[in-house]
């Protein structure tokens, strides 16, 4: 049995998928499995895949088109390793991120480890490594208690914290196994909610008996500013409503959610309304003025976007989230219509500028 099963979901990469696996099998650490997993990608994928099958570390798995989050919860099936680990094929790892997780696991008989990532901007070369504001390493039940307040939502002020990125991502963690299959962690299926990984996340930051956190920054994120400024999500209010309410749920039974209601609403307003609205205003979406003012008036009915507004929990936050509030708990569509137009012709400026 190794002692590590890398999941490497697969779905059209075939410009990337070589340069993932290869810092896989280039590790220092040489007791690991990886599981390549193709989700019915329909360029040349799964033939790279299979030409990495002659190692003897490797297995491909072929499965139907059913989304990341399917994806990986197919590749834990068939795992045997003693911890998992999630690699997305367009980002790629350290040599050393193996050898040096699996000591710091052992070490700490941990059963989630969290750790750093860097954040690649192959369009203008900017490389950047992503810490969270802790002490390193952290270790036990106080770092746990931080880590679900800050996935659950976001503080009132602007702190660090608010600056921290990919907290809720499958692949900045390492999970023990068989203590992943006791709990029932599962990815949701992204065909039905956004944000599949962070069910995952909240889950498994609950049900951890030992987590700990190390300092080292091993994997690296290929960050596409280009795509996440001009993607249109169509029912994006629908999928993060979902979120939500999973995550609602977990909190509930728990019974953590009255002690993160207000701040989890937050999350609802931010996450959820505020980048539903400037997502219908993306350069991507087809609808004209009729369609995305009803959008956007259906997304102010949301029941939960109305409790959200009602709390003040933010009242006191950034002066962004201030604005966001007021034009929101506003409910007027015209209102709404115009500030997020506006707001998104800057924001789509600015992160064509970066």
């Amino acid at each position: 049995m190794p002692k590590i099963s890398v999941i490497v979901p697969i779905y059209n990469v075939e410009k990337y998928l070589e340069r993932c696996v290869g810092s896989i099998l280039n590790q220092t650490f040489s007791d690991f499995e990886v599981l390549l997993v193709n989700d019915a990608s329909t360029d040349r994928s799964l033939e790279i895949a299979r030409k990495y099958s002659r190692d003897g570390r490797v297995r491909v798995l072929d499965k139907p088109h059913s989304g990341l989050g399917n994806t990986r919860n197919y590749g834990v099936e068939h795992a045997g390793g003693d911890y998992l680990l999630f690699v997305d094929s367009d980002d790629w790892i350290d040599e050393n991120m193996l050898k040096n997780l699996y000591s710091a696991a052992v070490e700490y008989q941990a059963d989630l480890v969290l750790f750093n990532f860097i954040r690649e901007n192959l369009q203008d070369g900017e490389q950047r490594v992503c810490k969270l504001p802790i002490n390193y390493p952290e270790f036990g039940d106080e770092v746990k208690e931080l880590l679900i307040t800050e996935l659950v939502g976001p503080d009132r002020e602007d702190s660090a914290w608010r600056h921290v990125e990919m907290l809720g991502c499958a692949w900045r963690r390492m999970y023990l196994r068989s203590w992943y299959l006791e709990n029932g962690i599962r990815f949701g299926d992204e065909r039905e909610i956004m944000l599949e990984d962070m069910q995952a996340s909240v889950m498994a930051h609950c049900a951890a008996e030992r987590l700990l956190v190390v300092g080292g920054a091993y994997y690296h994120y290929r960050y596409n500013p280009d795509s996440l400024s001009t993607r249109y999500r169509p029912h994006k209010m629908e999928m993060m409503t979902q979120c939500y309410s999973v995550i609602r749920r977990i909190l509930t039974e728990q019974g953590l959610y009255e002690r993160y209601a207000k701040r989890h609403l937050a999350w609802f307003l931010r996450s959820a309304v505020h980048s539903s609205l400037i997502n219908c205003f993306s350069p991507k979406n087809p609808a004209g003025f009729l369609m995305r003012y009803r959008e956007i008036r259906s997304i102010l009915k949301n029941p939960y976007a109305r409790e959200a507004v009602h709390s003040d929990y933010l009242k006191y936050g950034s002066r962004a989230d201030r604005i966001i509030l007021a034009v929101i708990r506003s409910g007027f569509t015209p209102l709404v219509y115009l500030f997020y137009s506006a707001y998104s012709r800057v924001l789509m400026g600015d992160t064509r500028k970066k």
